[in-house]
């Protein structure tokens, strides 16, 4: 299954208010920079597609794939479930070389679920926080 989900906008808040006041003082030079992070930071989509035996991790820009990681059990060292805030449940990859990453910002319950459900298949270690198992404790009593 595919998901796809875009970054927290609280970067590109802080990089319009520093563009708002601290670059307007300085020359296109340095504005450019900034301009373009916001801009890369509005556009660019992440797309994550879990199948039976591999994760594929995509980071698009504009439709193109800017980049793009498969994932095999091997790859992977740990998933390490967490909590975001009050409620929000997070799982970050943790990748033996590479670039680790998380997927809060997919907002996405499912994901969640499935991302555990291939672990547990693929006998990848798994890793939940106190938190988050106070989340699933409360979850789990509410259904």
């Amino acid at each position: 299954m595919t998901y796809s989900g875009k970054m927290s906008k609280n970067i590109l808040y802080a990089i319009l208010f520093m563009s708002a006041i601290i670059v307007p003082n300085f020359n296109w030079f340095i504005k450019l920079p900034f301009t373009f992070a916001a801009l890369v930071i509005i556009l660019h989509e992440v797309q994550l597609t879990i199948a039976s035996n591999q994760l594929e991790y995509k980071i698009k820009l504009f439709k193109v794939t800017v980049y793009r990681k498969i994932l095999t059990p091997e790859k992977i060292k740990k998933i390490k479930f967490g909590r975001i805030g009050w409620a929000t449940k997070n799982a970050v990859v943790k990748v033996r070389r590479g670039f680790n990453f998380g997927v809060a910002y997919f907002y996405s319950e499912q994901l969640i679920s499935e991302l555990e459900a291939f672990a547990l298949a693929n006998n990848v270690e798994i890793q939940k926080t106190k938190d988050y198992l106070l989340l699933e404790k409360y979850y789990t009593s509410i259904k």
